[in-house]
């Protein structure tokens, strides 16, 4: 009898490893943290049969993973999509939120145009890029641009602007990388077992040290981007952004299956100012063009102050 009872002792589920608490004494709060995070966990192992969580299975090279990437987004040198969004942006240090329906075109390499509608309160935002200018406009309260020009962006403070454009088309995940693994910004690739995903960082050399300024997350099996992080210049994140819900964008005269596909769900996140947004395009309202655009107008940037109470050119110095 006692050598049964001596087998039943700590041996918990059959197959599994449960933590055990120790017999000496030991403080209060350590037994109890030890004891939730046992409960919490179920006593689940670390590792099943000897075999660790997550995907260990073959992988493939960067090289693989990049031309995979880029059959995909090299179909999308432009884009025309709608659907809605949700804004929460700061303005004159007062938190703003805004919803409604959204308008979207894009041409490669950096021509964007989102307008984001309400019903009986009009325009909401307007969101633009092109070769030479980039602008965000909000004509919700005091109806502010922000605006400034590409050649002067870097010496910007991303927090003098609620949104950034050149950031949101950093993290649509429709430009194609460029295969040149050794030009600066230089691609890095590492794989993430536990996220099953393949992980790009892109490293800048500074005159003083290297900086990592871009990371994307790429699923395995369908090398499509599902986490993409913009770094400063200290490893802090400027935007975080989860791109969900994949679609297929038609291209007429090719098979279904070679039709590239786009995010549909987009979750931005500014933490340097507190911003975020959340865009959720229509499946079928997704296609390389319509009715004409976009085009070369599609992108012209707005006369100055045209429907604003106020202009704030970022390229202008500021009083420290």
């Amino acid at each position: 009898m006692k050598n049964s009872e001596n087998r039943g002792k700590g041996q918990g589920t059959r197959g599994k490893t449960c933590l055990r608490l120790p017999l000496a004494p030991c403080p209060v709060p350590l037994i109890l943290a030890l004891f939730i995070g046992a409960s919490t966990l179920g006593c689940r192992p670390i590792i099943e049969q000897n075999k660790p969580i997550g995907y260990f299975g073959p992988t493939e090279s960067i090289t693989e993973v990049i031309a995979a990437v880029n059959a995909n987004n090299e179909q999308l040198k432009t884009l025309a999509a709608s659907g809605s969004f949700e804004l929460w942006f700061k303005q004159d240090n007062k938190t703003e939120y805004v919803n409604g329906t959204l308008k979207m075109a894009y041409a490669f390499p950096q021509s964007l145009r989102m307008f984001g509608d309400k019903d009986l309160a009009g325009r909401i935002f307007e969101i633009g890029s092109n070769d030479e200018r980039y602008w965000f406009t909000v004509y919700k309260g005091e109806s502010t641009m922000w605006t400034g020009a590409y050649a002067n962006i870097n010496s910007v403070d991303p927090r003098r602007i609620p949104i950034r454009p050149d950031l949101v088309l950093e993290v649509l995940g429709i430009q194609p990388i460029p295969t040149n693994l050794l030009q600066s910004p230089v691609p890095v690739l590492r794989f993430n077992n536990d996220a099953d995903a393949y992980m790009i960082v892109w490293s800048l050399k500074l005159q003083d040290r290297w900086i990592a300024q871009k990371e994307v997350w790429y699923d395995r099996k369908t090398k499509l981007p599902k986490l993409v992080n913009l770094f400063d210049e200290d490893g802090r994140i400027v935007v975080r952004a989860y791109l969900i819900n994949h679609e297929p964008v038609e291209i007429l005269g090719t098979p279904r299956d070679r039709w590239p596909r786009v995010a549909t769900s987009y979750r931005l996140l500014f933490p340097y100012n507190g911003s975020s947004m959340s865009i959720d395009l229509s499946r079928d309202n997704i296609a390389l063009t319509r009715n004409g655009a976009p085009n070369p107008r599609s992108f012209t940037f707005p006369a100055e102050n045209a429907g604003v109470s106020r202009a704030i050119q970022l390229d202008e110095k500021t009083a420290p």
